[in-house]
């Protein structure tokens, strides 16, 4: 138990000692592969209260709430799960090492659980459309595919069909908790940034990086909520330099063999992949691959 309590401690010290500087090389290394250019999402109904929404374009009731304690954090006692979207995040750096590891994948896990599901039924409605003669196919529906063609940067459907494909769970809360650190990085806290995605639009809403680069200011994505964050994600893994990751999750589920082709997430390589199996296997993630959302809620 010491020897697993002091091995987490210093992964822990370590990500904290060079959060800044780590979250810069996660992000810039991102943003090489099409990152500056997504947008955070205004479709949705955004509030700051707890409340139960329908969202427009797919067929899932979201409860988005607001967070003010750890213990409004629901921990999930059965592989069907509500679909909770939390507006913001909270520091849970005061709690045991054990609770605080708890606390932070079920705040994050429902979000990508509603993201893989608003994925999973825009990709049923591709599946269902590509058979159809373009001339022949109602306004709307064009429309629907012409959006996801700009979005995902291809016109060929069977490459949107794997660019909308999702991966397990376990993978992207791994993610979240290294590039985080564990909840605790500034972009996270303020603006439910969990990759550290750079934006380069005035515009939309953002923070400003307490680093520059080349003299310049650097900016981070500011969500609405983490599933707006975890959408994000899903579409620069679907567009971006993942050729290789994108094939081999279309006929493996298997996470670790997965990780193994996002060596080019970063700079860091081999080494990253290697953390993100070991953090898997360590926190014992492959669990999470079997939640899903309650039917009751699609």
């Amino acid at each position: 138990m010491i020897k697993h309590l002091t091995t987490f401690f210093m992964l822990t010290l370590a990500t904290f000692a060079f959060d800044n500087n780590y979250s810069a090389k996660i992000s810039e290394c991102v943003q090489k592969y099409n990152a500056h250019e997504l947008s955070a999402s205004t479709s949705k109904k955004v509030v700051s209260k707890e409340t139960f929404i329908q969202e427009s374009g797919s067929n899932i009731t979201v409860f988005n709430k607001e967070l003010k304690t750890a213990k409004d954090i629901k921990i999930f006692k059965t592989k069907k799960i509500e679909p909770i979207n939390y507006t913001n995040t909270i520091s849970l750096n005061n709690l045991q090492i054990s609770e605080k590891k708890q606390k932070f994948f079920h705040m994050i896990l429902p979000a990508i659980l509603i993201s893989k599901e608003r994925l999973k039924q825009q990709r049923d409605r591709v599946l269902s459309l590509v058979s159809t003669p373009k001339d022949e196919l109602y306004v709307e529906d064009r429309e629907f595919l012409e959006d996801l063609y700009k979005k995902y940067k291809t016109k060929n459907n069977k490459k949107l069909l794997s660019r909308l494909k999702t991966h397990p769970v376990s993978i992207i809360l791994a993610q979240a908790a290294i590039e985080s650190a564990w909840g605790e990085s500034r972009f996270f806290k303020k603006g439910n940034n969990i990759f550290g995605m750079w934006s380069y639009n005035r515009n939309e809403p953002r923070i400003k990086a307490l680093g520059s680069r080349n003299g310049k200011a650097i900016y981070v994505k500011k969500y609405a909520t983490l599933s707006d964050a975890i959408d994000d994600y899903f579409v620069v893994i679907g567009r971006g330099a993942y050729k290789s990751f994108r094939e081999h999750r279309e006929v493996t589920d298997n996470p670790l063999v997965l990780v193994q082709y996002l060596s080019n997430y970063c700079e860091l390589g081999k080494s990253y992949t290697k953390k993100l199996k070991n953090f898997i296997v360590h926190n014992k993630l492959r669990k999470f691959d079997h939640y899903q959302i309650d039917s009751q809620y699609i």
